[in-house]
Formats: C-alpha cells, structure tokens, sequence
C-alpha cells in the first residue's frame, strides 16, 4: 500500500529541505509530489538534489490548485498534504499505514499535532480530545489539525477535490464535507505531525479574511451554527489539552 504526499510550494526554501527529509525517512512505500508555482528563490534548486519527488513547477490558482494537481497525477491508495514548512515526526507514515491496513472499514485517519516555531522548536502538544461521532456532526470547528490528517484515496474520487473559490479554507470546506458524508475516521493517540507557526504563514497574515471565508462555507453547506454547543466544545478540549499551559508557565 502506497501513500501519496503532495506538498504546495511558493518561495519557501527556507523550511522546503525539512519537509522532503521528513518524508524521506518514512519507513513505508510512498511517492512525494512537489506542485511549485514557479518560485523565484532557490526552490528549485534544492529540489533538483532529491531524484525521488515528483515536481510540477508551473503557475497555479494558489495553494488549493496546487494540491489538487497533485491529487490528479497521484498513484497511491492513501493521500495527505503537508505544506513546505512542516513535518512528520519519524514512522508517522507507519502508524497511519497500520490502522489502515488493519481495519479495512476506516476511510481516513487523524491524530495529535506539535507545534514548533520557525527554528523547528516545539512549542506546545495539541491533542485530539475523545469525541462521539454524532458531536462531530454538529459542532461547526475542525478538532484536528490538517498535516495530521490522512485520506484513502477513494474519498477524493467520491467527494472531489478541494474547491478553489475558497482561497484560505478550502481544507476546511472539504473535512467538513468527510464528516457529513459516510465516510468513517479513526483517532490516533500519536502525533502524527508537526505544524510550523510563524507570523508570515497565511493562517496568521490572513486571520480575519480566513474566519471570514469559514462563515461563508458554513452558509454554502447549510451547516447551522451552534455557538453554545461550540463553546462548550472549545472548553473541553481545552481542559483536555490543559497540559499546554502547564508548560507554557513553567
């Protein structure tokens, strides 16, 4: 069983080596798939010293156009993206293989993320809190982190692919979809990867626009907003993951 990695790349060469290696150490069968939109550093060039990716280098509709281009040109039976600055911790790749190959029920899997700072330093641990299938229904937030997440390949052929007119949440309009279909998730108790914060990074530059877009999708699936059931959601898995703040004060 084969794992399909596509990483969106624009001038990010400063963190890109740091992701392919990541991937290189898996210890599963895997294909690695670069989509560049032509990046004017030096992108490319670190690109040429690892034979083994798969490299589309041509101009695209942003991030999501991307990803999806490497959905298309894919040949592996479970599919994840992992953007140039961040990583999986060392036999991620092997835990996600295990639960699917052991359970041929489960359509995709989800686990425990770190978070590091742009020098690869961990900051904190987020993990996933025990959650019922029907709460995830009709809570409105993600509870789990994108690069931790892992899809078989058939939930793209029967969903689709993310949906370009969403610029900033497009990752969100599609988990929202896996969640309302039938498609069936299992939690990992591990982190399966590790996400880089950095001021720069869309998620912080473009904040407001973001929760604006996520309103939006929310009105364009019909999803009802539940704002005390989410706040009491939001509290949980706070308390759940309460050993992040013991940390941040010591």
């Amino acid at each position: 069983m084969k794992f399909s990695i596509i990483t969106p790349n624009y001038n990010g060469a400063n963190y890109l080596e740091g992701c392919i290696k990541s991937v290189l150490i898996q210890n599963v069968d895997f294909e690695h798939i670069i989509v560049d939109a032509e990046s004017t550093d030096s992108s490319l060039d670190i690109l040429k010293k690892y034979p083994h990716l798969k490299v589309i280098s041509e101009q695209d509709n942003g991030m999501y156009d991307a990803i999806n281009k490497g959905i298309a040109i894919s040949q592996g039976d479970f599919i994840s993206y992992l953007n140039s600055d961040d990583r999986y911790p060392v036999d991620t790749l092997s835990e996600v293989s295990n639960i699917f190959n052991n359970d041929i029920t489960v359509d995709y899997v989800y686990g425990d993320c770190r978070l590091i700072d742009h020098l690869e330093k961990e900051l904190y641990v987020y993990r996933v809190p025990p959650i019922f299938v029907k709460l995830l229904n009709k809570i409105t937030v993600i509870p789990w982190a994108q690069p931790s997440t892992f899809y078989k390949k058939r939930v793209f052929q029967e969903l689709g692919c993310f949906d370009i007119q969403y610029s900033l949440a497009a990752d969100y309009h599609f988990m929202k979809r896996v969640l309302l279909s039938k498609f069936n998730g299992r939690k990992v108790n591990k982190i399966l990867s590790d996400f880089m914060k950095r001021d720069e990074a869309l998620s912080s530059t473009y904040s407001f626009e973001m929760q604006s877009e996520v309103v939006q999708i929310k009105n364009d699936l019909g999803i009802v907003n539940r704002p005390v059931l989410d706040f009491f959601f939001n509290s949980y898995r706070k308390i759940y993951n309460i050993h992040t703040f013991i940390n941040k004060i010591k």
